[in-house]
């Protein structure tokens, strides 16, 4: 060094009375670079503006105290330079040749906001600069919370902006373009009556509630009283969420199967979307009988994968004890009423950091068995005035039709999802099916020669609640706790109509 040389530390400016730090966007020099007086040195961010720091003298750079993205206090070391320039001695610098990096700073409102897991507040805590890369760049506020962020109060850089796009752009590549669908959250719901066996007794003096059992694996069900559908889908959609760790205002689509919707118009899915209290999203239902969930996740699903949109309530709700004629030996002890909900997402569950990935579906309809399950009421082909008996506005189910077409469509469905999904069917750790006859299930699994204790069945418990059954089993099979990461599990239904569908889900 000259013997009128000298090295200065250079402090982060203030600029402006409510400026108490700056982010450093980017370096335009580096450690030895010469400068010159009024040579911008970096591009800088603070919450109200995006500036560059001018050199204020010439010389050479010798360190630079801070990284890009780097928070730094007003005051804190910036630049050190090498300088003749005699104007520059108050900020003369002693001992070591490098400027001694800025301390952490206590954690602001932001760390707050990311405690709270709230994305919104989060969003209103970035600077100018990155909520403008964020717009660019499309990113769903709730993606915001899974960017890591490396600076001591928790704020979100550029560069981390920069990396998470990265990966992201790194995950379509892999998929084809399209996102994970991750199952965030499950939630279910029944009605509070039990309706057990004995209950048929007085209609049918010949059979008691053992042989109930014996033909159908059902010992009891749950009936709803005064609750709706809606009511009973609401209470499901509730408990997803929760166990998403979302609220309804998360929820950026809402997505119902029924075959028993509070009325024909509207659509339950707008009455449940009024009681959860997230207006203007779009909701809508879908009729698929049996299958209708797994329709409804498919479809979510693709909206999900495709970006359209980053969470999905898919729900399932039933209430098909109102439509079962408790007359009729072939229906009337059947059916019980329920729902069950899940969380479809791009990002794992923001409590656990982990999701459930749902892949694989597949969907079938074969209308040769149009009408072995129907109910004539309600629609255009019989409308009021119609001149129905009382009989048709209830189920009406060709048992032995049913019984052998669910045989053949389940076992072709389950080979279907087996071979698209590349695993075997012995490597699925469970097999989920509607739970629509224990007789059914068992006459799959030996078609297929699977021991029937692959199949998770608890329809003893609820009966037959058609699209709601899946969810119902899944939270069941969960809480086992014998479902360990990693698992596959195949899921599959076959319904009215006919519908039919699988697909996988890797716990």
């Amino acid at each position: 060094m000259a013997d009128n040389e000298y090295s200065i530390v250079i402090p982060m400016p203030f600029n402006g009375e409510s400026i108490v730090d700056g982010i450093i966007v980017s370096w335009m020099v580096k450690a030895g670079t010469g400068v010159r007086k009024g040579q911008p040195l970096a591009e800088i961010e603070t919450e109200k503006s995006v500036w560059q720091f001018e050199s204020p003298c010439d010389g050479e750079v010798v360190a630079l105290a801070a990284k890009e993205g780097d928070v730094v206090d007003v005051g804190a070391p910036l630049v050190e330079i090498r300088t003749a320039d005699p104007d520059m001695k108050h900020l003369a610098k002693g001992g070591t040749a490098k400027a001694e990096q800025p301390k952490p700073t206590a954690p602001a409102p932001l760390a707050k906001a990311v405690d709270d897991s709230t994305a919104s507040a989060l969003l209103r805590t970035l600077s100018p600069r990155i909520r403008k890369m964020v717009a660019d760049a499309a990113i769903p506020d709730a993606d915001l919370l899974r960017i890591a962020r490396e600076t001591a109060d928790g704020r979100i850089t550029a560069a981390e902006i920069g990396r998470y796009l990265d990966e992201e752009e790194a995950k379509k590549a892999s998929s084809g373009g399209l996102r994970t669908c991750y199952v965030a959250g499950l939630g279910t719901y029944v009605p509070a009556r039990i309706v057990g066996n004995d209950h048929f007794i007085k209609q049918f003096t010949d059979i008691d509630a053992d042989y109930i059992e014996k033909v159908t694996g059902i010992r009891e069900r749950h009936w709803a009283e005064k609750e709706t559908t809606s009511d009973l889908g609401t209470e499901a959609a509730k408990a997803a969420l929760e166990n998403a760790g979302m609220t309804a205002a998360d929820i950026e689509l809402i997505i119902v199967s029924t075959t028993t919707p509070d009325m024909p118009l509207p659509a339950s899915a707008n009455a449940i979307q009024q009681k959860l209290g997230c207006p203007l999203i779009p909701a809508f239902d879908l009729s698929a009988a049996c299958s209708g969930w797994l329709y409804a996740l498919s479809i979510g699903r693709q909206f999900v994968q495709t970006g359209t949109y980053g969470s999905v309530l898919v729900i399932a709700a039933e209430e098909m004890s109102k439509f079962t004629d408790k007359t009729d030996r072939a229906t009337a002890f059947l059916f019980g009423d329920g729902a069950g909900a899940v969380v479809l997402s791009s990002r794992p569950n923001p409590k656990t950091g982990k999701g459930h990935v749902l892949s694989d579906m597949i969907l079938r309809a074969d209308s040769s068995g149009y009408d072995i399950i129907h109910r004539k009421a309600g629609g255009s082909e019989f409308p009021p005035g119609s001149g129905l008996e009382v009989a048709d506005g209830f189920w009406f189910m060709d048992g032995g039709r049913m019984f052998r077409t669910a045989v053949e469509a389940f076992s072709g469905i389950i080979e279907a999802v087996a071979l698209e999904s590349g695993t075997s069917l012995g490597d699925f750790a469970w097999i989920v099916p509607h739970q629509a006859n224990q007789r059914i299930l068992k006459s799959v699994a030996h078609k297929l020669k699977l021991p029937i204790e692959k199949f998770f069945v608890n329809i003893e418990k609820y009966g037959n609640t058609s699209a709601a059954s899946i969810p119902l089993a899944l939270k069941d099979l969960e809480a086992t706790g014998s479902l360990k990461p990693g698992d596959r599990i195949l899921i599959c239904a076959v319904g009215a109509g006919l519908t039919i569908a699988g697909g996988t889900i890797t716990w």
